[in-house]
């Protein structure tokens, strides 16, 4: 493979479609590509005009066609090879930097341009931002939603060592174990020493247990990973083997004495039951091996126990801000019921609960435990949560009195169908809508105006720096 011709020490990479273990489409050389008239293999000089939402840089070309390739930066000028087509969309790789872009820096981690996690270390951090606030605007272009209603993207300095909670994949590679991440757009591992977005606990910990590996030996044919959360405020860690079996007994001890002295900070260990046929490391069900199933965090004041497989935001740097940027989009008052659907341990809903009448949050039943108990943690009484299907729960909420405001984070697909209606219907009269998914955050934009929510302002904030993803907190009232 041939190197990277601006940053010899990362190695070019065929860029994929942005997700592990992806398959690229293949064209036979020499070949128009899916009748394009755009031939694979053949070298072309663009020049770069924008980042994408998958990670690449975007060039155009000619016929109103667009080609994306890796490690690219806007504004440079490069000689690129065509590697293929996927859905109508035009891969290439670098091969030759003719002009340099100076917003390039070197990248922090070794590891760049080979492991998956990180597609933008490249990019200055005001570049990145920059880009990312391009990409909100376009999404939400098409949702015909004006762009001087998006604000200039906002993030944490410094952009490193923020990330709370990993998940590295265990393989082999020519006989040896390999412990690492997945590279990008292809289910390779790459074995990964540091991970410099990560908090230093959770590289600690994936460096433990590299370390003891050996000692593991008579279990690691179970084992596809580990999953680490530390607790900034405390510093407390947490560790988790994702086996595809359940452990033995003896297999537990072993585990327990192979790790517990390792690991600076530990304050458990568990089991993640990760079944082979699921892409996933975060299993339904983890079971403690040894100390306790949570770590200690505050963030703005508020007390939480975080399990090992809780839904909770996992960049400590940026939270404190986002929670006051939540309440200040929202500006409930005491006289305020306040609904919040996926809810996770009430991540945010305690905070809204301190300043609202009451806060009713609708969270998945694996979460429902554990945010009973962090609200009795912080003596929290008018937050209550409910297991059930959010439109259900806003209907039952009307019956007891109008629900005035809003709190919405739906996962990458979006809202629950008939969301936006039945918040109308509830009494809503403002929304905070945090999207983390682009084409999800158009089309929940779009439905929120239908049901009448006038979009106010989209502040998009930088909660995966290094990455292409974004968040925005668009707020929304009643006409």
């Amino acid at each position: 493979m041939s190197p990277n011709p601006r940053r010899r020490d990362v190695p070019a990479r065929a860029p994929g479609t942005g997700s592990s273990g992806g398959r690229q489409a293949r064209t036979p050389k020499g070949r128009r590509a899916s009748g394009l008239g755009i031939v694979k293999g053949k070298q072309v000089v663009v020049r770069f005009a924008r980042m994408g939402a998958t990670g690449e840089a975007v060039a155009p070309m000619a016929g109103h066609r667009e080609v994306a390739v890796p490690y690219a930066a806007p504004g440079e000028q490069a000689r690129i090879r065509i590697v293929g087509v996927e859905r109508g969309r035009v891969r290439g790789q670098l091969v030759a930097l003719q002009v340099a872009s100076p917003r390039v820096v070197r990248p922090l981690c070794p590891h760049f341009g080979r492991c998956g996690g990180c597609q933008w270390q490249h990019l200055e951090y005001p570049a990145q931002l920059e880009q990312k606030t391009a990409l909100v605007r376009d999404a939400l272009g098409r949702a015909r939603i004006p762009s001087h209603l998006v604000a200039p993207a906002v993030g944490w300095e410094p952009p490193w060592e923020f990330r709370t909670h990993l998940e590295a994949v265990a393989g082999t590679r020519e006989g040896r174990p390999v412990l690492g991440f997945f590279a990008w757009g292809d289910g390779r591992i790459v074995e990964v020493q540091q991970c410099p977005v990560q908090h230093p606990g959770n590289v600690a910990a994936l460096t433990a247990v590299r370390a003891a590996w050996d000692t593991l030996q008579p279990v690691t044919a179970a084992v596809r990973g580990l999953l680490a959360r530390v607790a900034a405020a405390s510093g407390e860690v947490m560790l988790g083997l994702a086996v595809t079996r359940r452990l033995q007994a003896d297999e537990r001890h072993l585990v327990v004495r192979a790790l517990i002295d390792r690991i600076p900070h530990l304050v458990g260990l568990m089991e993640v039951r990760a079944p082979r046929r699921s892409h996933l490391l975060a299993g339904r069900r983890a079971e403690l091996l040894w100390g306790r199933p949570h770590v200690a965090e505050e963030v703005a004041g508020v007390r939480f126990h975080v399990p090992m497989l809780a839904e909770f935001p996992v960049n400590a740097r940026g939270l404190p801000g986002l929670v006051e940027m939540i309440l200040t989009a929202l500006d409930p008052s005491s006289a305020d019921t306040v609904v919040e659907p996926d809810a996770g341990i009430g991540g945010y809903s305690l905070h809204l609960a301190l300043a609202a009448a009451r806060v009713i949050a609708v969270t998945d039943a694996s979460q429902l435990d554990a945010a009973w108990a962090n609200a009795r943690l912080n003596r929290i009484t008018n937050c209550q949560f409910y297991a059930r299907d959010p439109v259900r729960a806003l209907e039952k909420a009307r019956r007891r009195g109008p629900v005035h405001l809003a709190f919405l984070h739906p996962p990458g697909t979006g809202l629950a169908p008939g969301l936006p209606r039945a918040l109308r219907q509830a009494g809503a009269v403002r929304v905070a809508y945090l999207g983390r998914a682009l084409p999800a955050l158009a089309r929940d934009a779009a439905a929120l105006a239908r049901e009448g929510f006038r979009i106010r302002q989209v502040q998009p904030v930088d909660l995966s720096p290094q990455t292409s993803r974004v968040h925005a907190l668009v707020t929304a009232s009643v006409e």
